[in-house]
């Protein structure tokens, strides 16, 4: 005879997508420290916000089934609360639609150039760090 359970513990799809987008929208506001020789991609810092989010919500999900499945004495395999983690995040994918592009839209990015490295007060101390950097490029260091 096979148990139904609820893996989520009365948690619904719409609470998890919410939890989702409370933590999405917790930092709007990236900083990027570029330096003159790095290119620089603008998504990557909240590429990586985004990113971030869903990672901490497949293991939110994971921790819920795992303790849900515990408290009723049920054992799992590693596969099956996979299974069951996609399950959900295609369902919460569902709700999610354009909500990601909407987020982007509304953030902010800002740009600052660390000081130049040969920007000394003294003409001979400028020169002589751009013939340091000059001689290192030449050198390949």
């Amino acid at each position: 005879m096979k148990q139904d359970i609820d893996y989520f513990n009365g948690i619904s799809t719409e609470d998890l997508f919410n939890r989702f987008m409370q933590k999405l929208y917790s930092k709007t506001q990236f900083i990027q420290y570029n330096d003159p020789d790095d290119f620089f991609d603008p998504e990557q810092e909240y590429g990586n916000h985004i990113t971030e989010c869903i990672a901490e919500e497949k293991d939110f999900i994971r921790e819920l089934i795992l303790s849900t499945s515990a408290e009723a004495g049920i054992a799992l395999t590693n596969e099956r609360v996979e299974e069951l983690v996609q399950q959900k995040r295609e369902e919460i994918n569902k709700l999610t639609g354009s909500a990601i592009e909407e987020y982007i839209e509304k953030i902010s990015v800002t740009y600052i150039d660390p000081v130049p490295e040969c920007s000394q007060k003294y003409l001979v101390q400028q020169w002589v760090c751009i013939l340091r950097k000059f001689i290192k490029s030449l050198l390949g260091r």
